[in-house]
């Protein structure tokens, strides 16, 4: 009897394994031929990474870190090497969007809030002088900092190895849709990290709307309270008088309870929240004032941080850490 189970057990991981490969296999057919080589050349010579064609028109994402200072990019697709426009590079987020002149595929993108730990994921890119080439496993985790530093916004750490000329690689969901980018090594690149399509599609976004990006700021400070209201420990903590916040209405010891339709819970929720703003378009702010719930209404204006902003000049901006994976 015993036997049989042993047998039967051997035949499920069997048939398990066979499964996986076949899905795999499946996305990587479905979608090779819309993950992208990105060469691009600098004074200091050549460097290769992975991109994706995020629509039918020739919109490519991949890494910042591979085109940030080139003179020279191209995009090889299907054995043909294609001139491309850097249309942004964003060291907040750590992509960068490109567009060639061409109809092309592309891969669908997912939505990367059902993304869980344990959620099975796939990748596909160009190790270094190699051809496309899938890997799997699973995500290992949701990071908002990695070595001491808080990300822009929260971060998918998949249990997906790195090799070199991956960076900018499309992450997937085992439907064969896009839910984030590669942006980072873990661990001499036993894992990853990855930034969320949601988070991508901001920058996207804020590109098609204004032909540059838009990052919001109000100017509140926010610290842990020593109890909970209504669930959230976010409190108020400092606010200049000028800020946007400040003007809108919020005062010191307010709980916050929503930014922009984002749930808070603790002080750490306001970085995610705060990352979708855009400057110039209203916010709802949901809050608790002593016994009472209120919205305000808040207009951020550009970061500080911002590219562009006269702030630029004199503050030095704090760039997430990130291993570049050209």
């Amino acid at each position: 009897m015993l036997g049989g189970i042993l047998a039967g057990s051997a035949l499920a991981q069997d048939s398990l394994a066979e499964n996986l490969s076949g899905q795999v296999r499946k996305i990587f057919d479905e979608h090779r031929d819309a993950v992208v080589k990105v060469r691009a050349k600098d004074k200091l010579g050549i460097r290769f990474g992975s991109g994706f064609f995020a629509d039918l028109t020739g919109t490519v994402y991949t890494h910042a870190g591979i085109v940030l200072k080139a003179d020279e990019v191209t995009v090889i697709s299907n054995g043909k090497e294609l001139p491309a426009r850097v249309l942004v590079a964003d060291e907040r987020s750590g992509i960068a969007i490109l567009k060639v002149d061409a109809s092309t595929p592309s891969i669908p993108i997912g939505d990367s809030q059902k993304v869980m730990v344990a959620t099975p994921v796939m990748m596909i890119g160009y190790p270094e002088d190699l051809d496309a080439s899938p890997s799997f496993g699973i995500v290992g985790g949701l990071d908002r900092e990695y070595l001491g530093q808080h990300f822009s916004t929260t971060h998918i750490r998949a249990n997906l190895p790195v090799q070199r000329g991956q960076g900018g690689a499309p992450v997937l969901n085992f439907d064969g849709e896009a839910i984030g980018i590669l942006v980072g090594r873990v661990d001499a690149g036993s894992a990853c990290h990855v930034l969320p399509m949601r988070a991508a599609e901001k920058v996207r976004s804020d590109l098609a709307r204004f032909g540059e990006l838009r990052p919001g700021w109000v100017g509140v400070e926010v610290e842990e309270s020593e109890t909970p209201v209504q669930g959230s420990t976010a409190k108020v903590g400092a606010l200049d008088p000028d800020t946007p916040a400040a003007v809108s209405g919020l005062q010191l010891g307010d709980i916050l309870l929503k930014v922009g339709g984002m749930p808070i819970i603790s002080s750490e929720d306001v970085i995610d929240a705060s990352y979708f703003l855009t400057a110039g378009d209203n916010a709802d702010i949901e809050i608790v004032r002593g016994s009472e719930n209120m919205t305000i209404s808040v207009r951020p204006v550009l970061h500080p941080l911002a590219p562009g902003h006269e702030m630029q000049a004199t503050v030095k901006p704090d760039v997430s850490p990130r291993l570049h994976l050209e």
